[in-house]
C-alpha cells in the first residue's frame, strides 16, 4: 500500500443517536436521528474479484475492503467511503469483519470488510 496521506476515499460512519424521552419515557419527536461523521481518510478496494473472507468460520464475499486510520469500528456499523474530490460515495455497506489496528509501525492502520 503507498502511503495513507495519497489517500483517495474518506471513510464515513453513520452515528444514531436515540431521540431524547419525556418525563413519561416517550420518545420526543424531532429529537435523534442520524449523522454521518467522517472518520479518516482510507483507501476502498471493491472486491470485483469476488474473494471472501471468513467471518467465525462461514465464508462471506465481501464488497469492499477498506483500509484507515484510526479506531477500529464495531461490526454491523454502517459506513460508506467517499471520493475525496467529488464526495461521490465509491461504496457503502456494514462491516462484517474488522481486523485489529496495527501496531506503531503503520500508525494505526486498520481494515475492515464491508
Amino acid at each position: 500500500y503507498k502511503m495513507l496521506d495519497e489517500a483517495p476515499h474518506i471513510l464515513v460512519v453513520r452515528t444514531v443517536t436515540p431521540p431524547d424521552n419525556d418525563e413519561y419515557g416517550r420518545p420526543i419527536s424531532g429529537t435523534g436521528g442520524e449523522s454521518w461523521d467522517e472518520l479518516a481518510e482510507c483507501f476502498c478496494h471493491d472486491n470485483s474479484q469476488q474473494q471472501e473472507v471468513s467471518v467465525n468460520g462461514k465464508l462471506w464475499v465481501y464488497s469492499y475492503h477498506v483500509v484507515y486510520e484510526g479506531k477500529k469500528l464495531a461490526l454491523d456499523t454502517k459506513v460508506r467511503c467517499l471520493n475525496k474530490e467529488t464526495k461521490e460515495v465509491v461504496g457503502e455497506g456494514k462491516v462484517i469483519k474488522n481486523a485489529e489496528c496495527y501496531s506503531e509501525e503503520l500508525k494505526g492502520r486498520c481494515d475492515i470488510w464491508i
